[in-house]
C-alpha cells in the first residue's frame, strides 16, 4: 500500500509538473531554477521535418492534451492529498518526539519548495 501511495504520487507530480511547466510557469526565470523544456512542436517539426500546416495541427493537437492532463490533474487533486496526508499520518505514528519535529520541519520545506507547482490546495 505504502509503495503504491508513493506511485500514484509520482505520477501526480510528475503530471503536475509538467502542467505547471507549460502552463503556469511565471515569466523570467527563477534563481536556480532548470531551464525551460524545449518545445515540443519545435522539436518535433524539427526532428520529422514537419511542413508549417503539419505544425499547425501538431500544436493543436498537443494544446488539447495539455489541457487534457489539467483537467485530469484538478480532476484528481483531491484524491492524491488525501492519500498524500493519510502518508504523513501514517509516517507520523511510527516516529518518535524528536522525529516528528524535524519530519514536520521536513514536510513544510518540501510543500514550500512545492508550491505553485499547478492546480493545488492548501499544503498540509
Amino acid at each position: 500500500m505504502l509503495v503504491l501511495t508513493f506511485a500514484l504520487g509520482a505520477v501526480a507530480g510528475a503530471v503536475s509538473s509538467h502542467l505547471y511547466e507549460t502552463r503556469f510557469k511565471p515569466a523570467g526565470p527563477r534563481p536556480g531554477a532548470r531551464s525551460a523544456p524545449p518545445d515540443i512542436v519545435e522539436e518535433l517539426g524539427q526532428g520529422l521535418s514537419l511542413n508549417a500546416d503539419q505544425k499547425g495541427k501538431l500544436k493543436q493537437i498537443i494544446d488539447q492534451s495539455r489541457e487534457r492532463y489539467r483537467a485530469l490533474s484538478v480532476q484528481f487533486r483531491p484524491q492524491y492529498d488525501a492519500i498524500r496526508d493519510e502518508t504523513r499520518q501514517e509516517i507520523r505514528q511510527l516516529l518518535t518526539e524528536d522525529q516528528k519535529a524535524r519530519f514536520e520541519k521536513i514536510i513544510r520545506e518540501m510543500d514550500e519548495r512545492h508550491k505553485g507547482r499547478g492546480p493545488r490546495g492548501p499544503a498540509h
